[in-house]
């Protein structure tokens, strides 16, 4: 297994999981209050489905992360800078995801917690006193998140603009990763145009195309630009 490469794997599995938990979580499109409660009222259910969301997240946000740093070893100067940055992106976006499913996770884990006005270890003053951390929990959550499309989606611009200066395209196979640009274009344009409704459109497509091009690696249809054909054919060796 060592001498395999785990960016298409991660590229494509990853996402199928992240996916899959965004559109079964009680919350993807509760806020505040109702927010909250839709978590506690689903609570004894939704561990498994977090640790899917959770690991889908690390695998496809660290497919992009190794996919940058092949592209860096075939690269140098101000295109290799670039990419650094999308680098820099990506950490910071796997971050945000982990601290906003954080949020979930003490607000499942404290909804249930013992409410004694009397002893003050591990217990709650008031039913108001846990109501209010939930709360607070929560939209700490969605105040990390907001920003992520943005990190995200300007690391996906970097992508696709330091693969079209470093080939240009000649096939149709070719335009794949320089498409990355108006699709990461869009992306961080969603906190500006704050549609809940267009994102749950385009965050499902962004994670589609992540599979799109992990699965076209593994085919051996889609390579990194500057490597040969034969490091590449099947998008399996280093």
């Amino acid at each position: 297994m060592s001498d395999k490469n785990l960016t298409p794997y991660f590229l494509t599995f990853g996402p199928v999981l992240l996916v899959g938990a965004f559109m079964m979580w009680p919350a993807s499109e509760a806020i505040g209050a109702r927010g909250t409660q839709s978590l506690v009222d689903a609570m004894d259910t939704l561990m498994p489905l977090l640790i899917a969301g959770t690991l889908g997240t690390i695998m496809v946000l660290s497919g992009v992360y190794l996919l940058i740093s092949e592209m860096m070893e075939n690269t140098s100067g101000m295109k290799k800078q670039l990419l650094s940055i999308a680098g820099v992106l990506i950490i910071v976006t796997l971050m945000a995801f982990v601290t906003g499913m954080g949020s979930n996770v003490t607000v499942i884990n404290e909804a249930d917690r013992e409410i004694d006005a009397d002893d003050d270890a591990f217990a709650y003053a008031s039913e108001e006193d846990r109501t209010d951390t939930l709360n607070n929990a929560f939209d700490a959550g969605n105040t990390v998140w907001q920003m992520s499309p943005v990190t995200w989606g300007l690391s996906l611009v970097l992508i696709g603009l330091v693969s079209f200066m470093m080939k240009r395209p000649e096939s149709a196979m070719e335009y794949v990763l320089p498409a990355l640009m108006p699709l990461g274009t869009v992306f961080l344009s969603l906190p500006i145009i704050n549609d809940p409704g267009l994102f749950n459109i385009v965050f499902p497509i962004t994670l589609l195309v992540h599979i799109i091009i992990g699965g076209l690696m593994l085919s051996g249809n889609l390579s990194i630009p500057g490597t040969t054909e034969e490091g590449t054919e099947h998008g399996l060796e280093n």
